[in-house]
């Protein structure tokens, strides 16, 4: 079976977003858990990551799997965002919801 992901494009994303954010390669690998040259390696499209590491990828750079795989723009709100919603609740169950809270948003529009 050939491949049919564009792995320069997803480097290209992942590029983006990082720049986007004022990281360095360090900060992302130091964030995602991996070296600062396999980040240089996704984002030149060298190297393949595994589900644990596009997510993790997508957590620290504020975005969906969904758009740093096929180039999706995935948004929503607070109100409509499932995710969003089940965080808030475990949240407010269990933690601290001023702490977390910064983080959370973030991830939605």
């Amino acid at each position: 079976m050939e491949d049919s992901l564009d792995y320069r494009a997803m480097g290209s994303r992942v590029r983006e977003l990082r720049t986007r954010l004022k990281l360095t390669q360090e900060n992302l690998a130091e964030a995602v858990g991996v070296s600062s040259s396999f980040i240089g390696h996704i984002e030149r499209g060298e190297k393949k990551s595994s589900l644990e590491t596009v997510s993790r990828l997508a957590a620290s750079l504020g975005t969906s799997m969904d758009y740093i795989v096929l180039g999706n723009n995935v948004r929503c709100d607070q109100q409509s965002c499932p995710l969003y919603v089940d965080l808030k609740h475990l949240i407010a169950a269990y933690g601290d919801e001023q702490e977390y809270s910064p983080q959370i948003t973030r991830f939605v529009q």
